[in-house]
């Protein structure tokens, strides 16, 4: 059996939000609670779950203090996101002009 180097390249990238929904359900806390828990305002958690809001540092922070995920782990899933998010985006075709004659 040959190893090949084929990376990881998934065209699907998981919300921050998503993930930080399920660490609510599994501990039953609300929104409410965990903007208490982590003296975060209740609108930058629930613009967290909706994807308007990216995870910020401070943030990554108190979520791993009260959650338990690693504040790299939730920066990294964010980093992940916003970029598949980029590379979804329409792009638009600059066009060359063409010189006559040339």
């Amino acid at each position: 059996m040959s190893a090949t180097n084929s990376p990881f390249n998934p065209d699907y990238a998981a919300a921050p939000g998503a993930v930080l929904k399920e660490y609510l359900q599994v501990r039953n806390l609300s929104p409410a609670d965990l903007a208490q828990l982590c003296g975060r305002p209740l609108e930058r958690v629930q613009g967290i779950l909706t994807g308007e809001t990216p995870v910020d540092p401070d943030t990554a922070q108190q979520f791993e203090r009260v959650l338990g995920l690693a504040a790299y782990v939730w920066l990294g899933i964010e980093e992940d996101y916003r970029a598949h998010l980029a590379r979804e985006k329409p792009r638009s075709i600059a066009l060359v002009p063409t010189i006559p004659g040339g």
